[in-house]
């Protein structure tokens, strides 16, 4: 009999791709405030449901009785960090306690937490997990305030959890045939191959940083190696305790890099408006993987710009085929 996996946030980006990917290995149920997207396969078994509704988060669980709960639902739009702190507060945070309670009360054996690298302090480096935890969006101070919910309520339980702190997840996963689903879409990739493939301006934030080009460095990471990195930890906490890990490429790349990189690609020129830097972003995120690598078995295989940068590609014509039509926030 397969392992029944259910995942919150899967209507979303990450949460999308996780349920196809696992559809042929485990019984994949998602649940989502939003109905079931066109992408999602159609033998995943799809509920409806505010995290916020304590009493029918709790029916569902009860009924499906997973092995594994991997929580990736919450707000996570950058671009809304100082504008909505409530909705962070009660997306994040407050979802996240009443999911926690009812899984301890249920004694579901698994759950997988996706944090991200906004959590660690803008200091430079490449980050480890023992980093200084010091954020000032409120995005990562949410994620905060969810990792020490996790830590503090299932310390003396019977579920195991695995805390995985994503750094930039990027492109799509072709053999699924599903992609980044933001919209409005505000991540880098996706919105600068829309402006290069319709000549529209391209802002970057910042172009004083202390970096080798002046703009600031990040970790990306592809969207399957952060699949198979929940897939990893899954099957760690068969015979392990709760841990946390890093979840990136171990490489960075200036948005300069990026747009080159993407420029040579499309054999077009970006037209390039350069804004001042955005208060709390660091100069460079870079991830040490050598934990992940060491303990859960686990190395990106695909996180090199180039593939990143055609699978996104490839990800932005297949929705142009389908006139599926997306926002984008320049």
């Amino acid at each position: 009999m397969k392992k029944k996996i259910l995942i919150t946030g899967g209507c979303g980006y990450i949460g999308s791709s996780l349920g196809n990917y696992f559809s042929d290995k485990y019984e994949v149920i998602t649940l989502d405030k939003r109905k079931k997207n066109i992408f999602l396969n159609k033998k995943i078994k799809h509920y409806i449901c505010n995290l916020l509704d304590q009493n029918k988060l709790k029916k569902i669980l009860a009924k499906v009785k997973p092995d594994a709960v991997v929580h990736l639902a919450g707000q996570s739009t950058i671009d809304l960090v100082d504008k909505k702190k409530n909705e962070y507060y009660k997306n994040n945070v407050l979802a996240t306690k009443i999911l926690v309670k009812i899984i301890k009360k249920l004694e579901i054996p698994k759950f997988i937490f996706s944090s991200t690298a906004a959590i660690y302090d803008k200091s430079k480096g490449i980050l480890k997990e023992t980093s200084k935890i010091k954020s000032k969006n409120s995005y990562g101070l949410s994620k905060i305030k969810c990792e020490k919910i996790l830590i503090k309520n299932f310390k003396l339980s019977k579920t195991s959890y695995c805390i995985l702190r994503f750094f930039n997840v990027a492109s799509s996963l072709r053999e699924k045939k599903i992609g980044e689903l933001h919209n409005p879409e505000t991540h880098l990739i996706p919105i600068l191959i829309n402006a290069l493939y319709y000549k529209k301006n391209i802002q970057i934030y910042g172009n004083n940083y202390d970096t080798k080009d002046g703009t600031c460095l990040r970790d990306y990471i592809h969207i399957s190696d952060i699949l198979t990195g929940i897939e990893k930890s899954i099957i760690f906490l068969d015979k392990n305790k709760s841990n946390i890990f890093n979840l990136g490429s171990g490489k960075c790349y200036s948005v300069l890099d990026v747009i080159r990189n993407c420029e040579k690609m499309i054999k077009k020129n970006a037209n390039i408006l350069s804004k001042n830097l955005r208060k709390h972003d660091a100069a460079i995120l870079m991830c040490d993987i050598s934990k992940s690598d060491k303990i859960l078995k686990w190395k990106p295989i695909k996180s090199n710009l180039k593939k990143i940068i055609q699978d996104e590609i490839w990800w932005f014509k297949y929705l142009k085929k389908k006139k599926i039509i997306r926002k984008y926030i320049y």
